[in-house]
């Protein structure tokens, strides 16, 4: 480890600063205030720096605090997003404080901030911010708004624009939220998102149906095509981006592997939950060849400084790759991210590996030994040097221990101290200027002139001349020529014909951008299911030639790069041709595709909806792939279609060395089945591979699903086996509980513990009339996730032993009160059982029944709902309380639940009406809304809807799903009186809720879903 060196310091200034007088004032929740909180000065000391190394403090406490990201304009200025709403578990966000957007310059450039700005502090929720295109760009979940300042004078031009919406915010691990917007070469806004807050985006307005689903990774938005694409799923938190300097996108991630090489169209790997697409058997692993903790340990004791040995720990936030010149060369392409618990930057040799790159571990830098440092960002100065966020807490995304809202830094890491740059000719870039700029040898100069050029689009046509001689000149340094290729493309200068000419070139970077360009205007697939994409006669064309171009094939182990954009550009192909575009790219590649790192998962992307869209093309590119993972997988997912079963057999037969992974696929895809069909020519499968040291186990496997089929022993064995994939377990666990076989009892309930597969186990329990089981889903209760507690609730609320033990864990705190709804305690109520009545009554609270008590409530809220107390609503607010207890049922504006009416257009605009249906639910219930009690043969009791109904079986809707039960397992059905909706929805909130909501309901139109508590 290097020696602390010497650091410089500067007196920090009280900056001139123009503050509204109605911003709330902050508090800190922390609950570690007597842990040493060292100045600014002081934390900054702290750092270990390399040899020649100096640290400013550019800003901190009070000009900055809690620091969540950063960007730069073209004037060199700072700006910074403070977020204060963030706030611990229980809170969540605090929306009675508000988040700001400050601009921070130093006009000496001495290190130091001499001016701050105050651009807006008006927004919640805040996570990142970004300068362009005529304004500012404000990533505020579940909302990317966009503040117009189209003269440039730091003051907003109106109220902020909602460019996308639907990223979600998480109850749970709502830390995982939409953030880091950044521009990128190719004109698009990017930003990422974690998997716990899964949501579907689109512009405001857009149908759910055609919404695009996130779940994890990466995306990007085209403010001029209104166009909005998810580029990858996967992963946990990803908090940090950058390109190199040939365009390539890198980010890091936190829990799993922490780097990533980022594919458009790719699935990566992530530690918590499984792929929304079934046909996604494997997913992407990270692109590095070490982790920075113990991973024979579970990741949560990587902290405290137990993984500094490996690099620090688990937690990686913020990220850049160096590519100025102002520090030693040994930095020059560097990629940098802050390690959370080792307190320090982890630092990564990129290295070209197969068709992509792999990481290398190199020596951490700058390590600090502030116990609140917690880095958040990093980014390369106009001079040359690093800047970094520090948000200054001792809790980490968590938070756990509350926030200290009243520190944050911000540092400058130099090598010696920095010249003043010249920033002068970025407020109108000459044409010799921008030439100038391809050979910069800090590409932050050419990025903020071409974020310029996007907005002015008015080229010279002796500069687009110039910079397309650039591109062509192979004499040029690549990426003088992506920069030129970049900036063309900024000016729309760019023709599919010129770009055609580039596929051939011998460089393989000039290639890989001449294909993302070629199909840049092309959808992108959903990622979590096919698009029947339709083309131009010309787009068509353009296939052809991608597949058939004069590309250069492997050599010395390394795919080109334009191979894996290639294989990435299968998702945005029309169906109709990647059969053939795969094909041609496994020719291409050769032997080398069989062990490359991206491509067969790529290329498996690309040709799995085939499968369900164009099955003939999937069983000829299955035929003829000589590929072993292509193989495996695609006999894996012909194993669902039954009368294709013999083409799994021909093709072992004819390709004995894939006989192996055709088998092992066969065996996974049949595995959800406890029989299936014995093929034609499956004697002579066994007789040639039946002794094979690969093979016999897989053919002994088959044999018996051939054959009397597999046991129920043996799906238990499948269900809880933590190594396989989630999508074959849950099939398994799915087929124990059709089986309602008293042996699957005890596999079912050692499932109860797994996320996402206790779902399906519970309900597969509530077939056993056994009152311990309740206790055992009690227990379980909290391993369920948030948003599937109904399913265990509903599930003990079917029989009186199990709902008595409900109620007790209430009594006792074990379960939070509020989870019971009064859709929980109708259901309680119609058991029928006297002394649990009594026992809701006591520990609950009673359900009305008295006409005349509700009578009076209705005249009660009649008499406070006055006009003048309605007209102080929050709308916004009364929508997200409509969200949380009416949306499940009911739509309204073409969003919602199906088990009540639409809403849409009900006579909601009276307010009598309003309140007698609210609160009086059952006086006019229709037949189709009608509630019927079931009574099963198994003892249960079920409330809900019937939804449909044949001579055998109809179809129950509950709250949560729709259940088909058989005629012949219903002992008695009893349509009630009462209205499936609850009553007593407005007894636990408070007059202003109350008002918000019923505001919103008599509101004729819809109106922004804003962050609300």
């Amino acid at each position: 480890m290097l020696p602390p060196r010497p650091v410089h310091w500067f007196l920090i200034l009280a900056l001139p600063v123009s503050v509204l007088a109605d911003f709330p004032a902050i508090y800190n929740s922390e609950k570690n205030l007597d842990s040493n909180l060292l100045d600014a000065a002081e934390a900054g000391a702290s750092f270990q720096l390399p040899e020649g190394f100096e640290i400013t403090v550019f800003a901190s406490e009070p000009e900055v605090q809690n620091p969540i990201a950063m960007t730069w304009d073209h004037r060199g200025r700072l700006w910074i997003a403070e977020n204060y709403t963030y706030a611990e578990r229980g809170t969540r966000f605090d929306l009675a404080l508000r988040d700001r957007v400050l601009i921070f310059e130093d006009e000496d450039w001495d290190g130091v901030a001499d001016k701050r700005t105050v651009f807006t502090e008006n927004v919640q929720m805040l996570t990142s911010v970004e300068v362009g295109r005529g304004g500012v760009w404000l990533m505020c979940p579940p909302q990317l708004l966009f503040v117009p300042d189209r003269d440039g004078d730091d003051i907003p031009d109106g109220e902020p624009e909602i460019m996308l919406d639907g990223f979600t915010v998480a109850f749970a691990n709502y830390h995982n939220f939409a953030n880091g917007l950044r521009w990128g070469p190719d004109g698009w806004l990017y930003g990422r998102c974690g998997h716990s807050c899964p949501g579907k985006i689109g512009i405001p307005g857009t149908p759910e149906e055609e919404r695009i689903p996130i779940d994890g990774g990466i995306w990007r938005f085209h403010p001029e095509r209104k166009v909005v694409e998810v580029l990858t799923h996967g992963t946990t938190n990803p908090w940090g981006h950058d390109w190199d300097k040939h365009g390539e996108f890198f980010f890091i991630n936190t829990v799993n592997g922490h780097l990533w090489h980022m594919i458009p169209g790719a699935h990566f790997k992530e530690n918590f939950g499984f792929s929304q697409n079934r046909l996604v058997y494997e997913r992407l692993d990270h692109h590095a060849d070490h982790w920075h903790f113990d991973t024979g340990q579970n990741w949560t004791k990587s902290r405290h400084g137990a993984a500094n040995d490996y690099g620090g720990g688990h937690a990686h936030i913020g990220m850049m790759i160096y590519q100025a010149d102002q520090l030693p060369e040994t930095f020059h392409d560097k990629l940098l991210t802050w390690n959370m618990h080792g307190r320090r930057a982890n630092v990564e040799r990129l290295e070209r590996h197969g068709s992509g790159y792999v990481g290398r571990h190199e020596p951490d830098v700058f390590l600090s030994g502030d116990e609140w440092f917690r880095g958040i960002d990093l980014s390369t100065g106009p001079d040359g040097s690093i800047f970094a966020i520090d948000w200054s807490d001792t809790g980490e995304c968590h938070e756990h221990t509350g926030v200290h809202r009243e520190s944050g830094r911000i540092y400058r890491i130099s090598h010696g101290k920095p010249a003043k740059p010249d920033l002068s000719d970025l407020v109108a870039p000459s044409d010799a200027y921008l030439w100038s700029l391809l050979k910069h040898p800090n590409p932050w100069f050419e990025r903020q002139a071409r974020i310029r050029l996007t907005l002015t689009r008015n080229p010279n046509k002796t500069l687009v001349a110039n910079l397309k001689a650039a591109l062509r000149d192979e004499t040029f340094p690549t990426f003088g020529r992506l920069r030129a290729m970049w900036m063309l493309n900024a000016l729309d200068e760019l023709t599919k014909e010129e770009l055609k000419t580039h596929l051939g070139n011998k460089n393989e970077h000039v290639r890989t951008w001449a294909i993302r360009f070629l199909v840049d205007t092309w959808p992108m697939d959903t990622l979590l299911g096919p698009t029947v994409l339709e083309r131009s006669e010309e787009d068509q064309r353009l296939v052809e030639e991608l597949v058939r171009w004069p590309g250069t094939g492997p050599d010395s182990g390394i795919i080109p790069l334009d191979k894996l954009a290639l294989s990435s550009a299968l998702q945005k192909m029309p169906l109709e041709s990647r059969a053939m575009a795969a094909a041609a790219l496994l020719s291409e590649c050769g032997e080398k595709a069989a062990s490359d790192h991206n491509l067969a998962h790529m290329i498996w992307y690309g040709v799995s909806p085939l499968l369900d869209h164009r099955l003939d093309d999937f069983i000829s590119f299955f035929s003829d792939c000589e590929n072993p993972q292509l193989a495996r997988w695609s006999a894996r997912a012909l194993a669902t279609k039954s009368k294709h079963v013999d083409k799994l057999v021909e093709h072992a037969l004819r390709h004995p060395s894939l006989a192996e992974p055709v088998l092992q696929g066969m065996v996974e895809g049949f595995r959800i089945q406890q029989k299936a069909p014995r093929p034609p020519g499956w004697d002579k499968v066994k007789t040639r591979f039946g002794k094979g040291e690969n093979t016999a186990e897989h053919i002994r496997q088959l044999d018996v699903l051939f054959g009397d089929g597999l046991s129920l022993e043996e799906l238990g064995r499948v269900a809880l086996d933590g190594s396989a994939d989630f999508k074959t377990r849950e099939a398994a666990v799915k087929t124990l509980v059709r089986s309602g076989s008293p042996e699957s009892r005890a596999f079912l309930e050692k499932l109860l513990p797994t996320r996402f597969l206790n779902t399906e186990a519970v309900k597969g329990l509530a077939t056993f009339d056994d009152p311990s089981i309740g206790k055992t889903i009690l227990s379980n209760y909290n391993k369920f996730h948030p948003k599937d507690r109904n399913i265990p609730l509903e599930v003990l609320t079917s029989r009186a032993p199990w709902a008595s033990q409900l109620l007790q864990a209430v009594e006792k705190g074990r379960i939070p009160k509020e989870n019971v709804t009064p859709f929980h305690a109708r259901q309680i109520e119609s058991l029928g059982d006297t002394s649990l009545s009594s026992q809701l009554a006591a520990v609950w609270g009673r359900i009305r029944t008295s006409s005349e008590e509700k009578k009076k409530r209705v005249a009660e809220l009649q008499a406070s709902l006055t006009p003048e107390f309605l007209s102080k609503a929050d709308l916004s607010r009364g929508r997200f309380h409509y969200q949380l207890l009416c949306g499940t049922c009911h739509v309204m504006y073409g969003e919602g639940g199906k088990l009540g009416p639409d809403l849409t257009g009900s006579g909601r605009s009276n307010l009598d009406y309003l309140l007698e249906n609210v609160i009086d639910p059952s006086a006019v219930v229709t037949t189709e809304f009608q509630m019927t009690l079931l009574e099963l043969k198994d003892g249960r009791s079920l409330p809900g809807v019937i939804a449909q109904e044949t001579k055998d079986a109809l179809t129950l809707r509950t709250l949560t799903e729709e259940i088909v039960i058989p005629t012949a397992d219903i002992v008695s059905r009893t349509p009630s009186p009462l209205s499936i909706m609850p009553e007593g929805l407005f007894d636990a909130l408070p007059p202003e809720q109350t008002r918000d909501l019923i505001a919103y309901l008599m509101h004729p139109r819809q109106v922004e879903l804003k962050p609300t508590p």
